[in-house]
């Protein structure tokens, strides 16, 4: 039995390849969501002890972390429990850093803020999500922000509790290079900002619309990982671990 950390695109992949070659498997979520595959769907925040002992008792013989890259807490969850198992990190694709003088890369938001201040930007657009609102509070007290959230009830609720105004509210998904310039040229922010999120979350499309429209662009890092994660970003290497390990 295998146990999968899902809630993503990469999520639904590895359920449909597993599915695929009809391989029995959990699929774990934190929150209750929408699942069509045919592994057993389960919900809910896991502390290390919690994984060890479910694996146990299921028998699970491999740990697929699919989840989104900025999920640090679970990441480190993963790799702190004491079980012997292969934990697999299934991962997005990432094209390689931009150079450019508009491009500038930040290891925390501490730093992103430092460096909004430091370039006196007085208004941004911030494309990280609704969960980073919190995260840039210092600088969208005191200046003009626009954040670009999904359009559902519970993220509205996140951005009214961190007492963000529902008028600077943008509402969608990442889209072509066409449309974020639209958006772009639209809100005419000083710097926009948003998180190394890869292929899957348009990054190339975010810069690309950026530089055409000479707006510096501040990107988050992607977070590190344990080493005890074997990674992979295709079908193949994931089947070749799965039936090697």
């Amino acid at each position: 039995m295998i146990l999968v950390f899902g809630g993503t695109t990469e999520g639904k992949k590895v359920a449909k390849i597993l599915d695929e070659l009809e391989y029995p498997y959990y699929y774990s979520t934190k929150t209750k969501v929408d699942y069509e595959g045919k592994g057993i769907p389960i919900h809910g925040v896991m502390t290390p002890s919690i994984l060890e002992n479910f694996c146990k008792k299921h028998e699970i013989t491999h740990i697929i972390n699919a989840s989104h890259p900025f999920a640090v807490q679970l990441h480190q969850m993963i790799s702190d429990t004491l079980i012997a198992l292969p934990l697999i990190r299934f991962q997005r694709q990432f094209s390689s850093r931009i150079r450019d003088q508009n491009v500038y890369y930040v290891d925390s938001f501490e730093e992103a803020i430092r460096y909004f201040n430091k370039n006196n930007y007085s208004s941004l657009l911030a494309l990280s999500g609704v969960q980073t609102i919190t995260k840039l509070q210092s600088y969208w007290k005191d200046h003009l922000t626009w954040f670009r959230i999904l359009d559902r009830d519970s993220s509205r609720a996140i951005a009214d509790k961190a007492g963000f105004p529902k008028t600077k509210l943008v509402f969608g998904y990442p889209q072509s290079k066409t449309e974020e310039m639209e958006l772009f040229t639209k809100l005419s922010p000083d710097v926009i900002f948003t998180k190394e999120s890869g292929r899957n979350g348009k990054l190339e499309e975010k810069i690309a619309a950026s530089q055409a429209l000479d707006i510096p662009i501040v990107i988050l890092k992607k977070p590190k990982i344990s080493n005890r994660y074997l990674c992979v970003d295709t079908k193949a290497a994931l089947i070749e671990m799965i039936n090697n390990e």
